[in-house]
């Protein structure tokens, strides 16, 4: 059996924080300074660009990447805790809505009037123009327009290079939605509800675990919101 198709690029990575290594995982290598500043907030590392004091990102051998952050000692020390904490009780992704011990959250509505289908034929548009398939897409925005677009083998990764370039821009991301081309996920819910995103919208549906980080976060999700039938699940409970 034959085929023209090509392959899409994935490669492992690996992202110390002052020293100590924090995560590994793959990403497509495309926009890595702004996927490394989204992970590092989407972890709780960094709360704003200028938390970063600095960023190295290599190839420490063929195929393998490497990142290394400096942060203050309190971010590192705070999410080093974090990383403990979830090991130790495995409250995982749901630490962000039942173990943080400081974030308030409130309830932000979905704006009006906006047309998800437009949003979504312009994110598909976009991403077919850079990738072939085999990518999932992600972008900002605050209703109308679209910001921050960006593609990944990993819709996580995607998230957090959308993230990530919003960090790098200066943009204050609370209030802002996330448009997805995949399913959301309780990781996703949680890093949206981490960096004050006020709605995710999906061209799937959400995970059970989605909605429960996003109904203690005060995060709307709208489900097959590409179509004509969009679900919204706003959420009962903003603390």
């Amino acid at each position: 059996m034959t085929g023209s198709a090509a392959a899409v690029e994935e490669v492992p990575w690996w992202l110390d924080v002052n020293g100590e290594r924090v995560a590994t995982g793959t990403v497509l290598p495309r926009a890595l300074e702004p996927f490394f500043v989204g992970r590092l907030a989407t972890d709780g590392v960094i709360a704003r660009r200028d938390h970063i004091l600095s960023l190295e990102i290599d190839r420490v051998q063929p195929g393998v990447l490497a990142a290394r952050a400096l942060v203050p000692l309190a971010r590192a020390r705070t999410a080093g805790e974090e990383r403990r904490h979830r090991s130790t009780h495995g409250c995982g992704v749901l630490y962000v809505a039942t173990c943080h011990p400081s974030t308030r959250f409130e309830r932000r509505p979905v704006p009006e009037g906006t047309s998800f289908t437009a949003l979504f034929r312009a994110l598909f548009a976009d991403a077919e123009t850079r990738h072939e398939g085999g990518v999932h897409a992600v972008a900002l925005s605050e209703g109308t327009l679209l910001r921050h677009q960006h593609e990944d083998v990993g819709r996580h990764n995607a998230v957090d290079k959308a993230i990530g370039a919003a960090l790098l821009a200066g943009d204050d991301l609370t209030g802002h939605g996330l448009l997805l081309s995949s399913r959301v996920s309780g990781d996703i819910a949680a890093k949206a509800a981490r960096c004050g995103i006020a709605w995710i919208a999906s061209r799937s549906v959400p995970t059970t675990l989605a909605l429960r980080i996003a109904n203690v976060c005060g995060v709307a999700i709208v489900a097959r919101a590409a179509g004509k039938h969009a679900i919204v699940h706003a959420p009962e409970v903003g603390r």
